[in-house]
């Protein structure tokens, strides 16, 4: 597994994870970073290593816009899936550094539980 370059936000954050392969889940993100994210979802069906596109909306005094951000599953849980963002665009680089500081650290949590994907 890769490890975290930034700190984890809780945040609470409806999302829309898309997938070529499985479609549309719907989803709250439950922590942010600068390098990537954890949806909570009832399905954890994407598999490790899926290319999947997650769009939500930060903050009305940020961005009154809706993000979409690139990036790929790192891990899985009974509860969602970690996603690392890839070839994240300046813009959502931008409204992230705005957003970010401002949020208070995620708790610490025990490794997730991986399965193959």
């Amino acid at each position: 597994m890769e490890q975290r370059n930034s700190d984890r936000k809780s945040v609470s954050l409806g999302a829309v994870v898309a997938c070529s392969r499985f479609g549309l889940i719907r989803g709250q993100i439950s922590d942010l970073a600068e390098g990537g994210l954890y949806v909570r979802a009832e399905t954890s069906i994407v598999p490790i290593g899926a290319s999947v596109t997650v769009t939500f909306r930060p903050d009305d005094q940020i961005c009154h816009d809706c993000l979409s951000v690139r990036g790929r599953v790192a891990h899985q849980s009974l509860h969602g899936f970690g996603i690392a963002f890839e070839d994240i665009d300046a813009k959502c680089s931008a409204i992230l550094a705005q957003l970010l500081p401002a949020m208070p650290l995620a708790p610490q949590r025990a490794m997730p539980v991986l399965r193959a994907g």
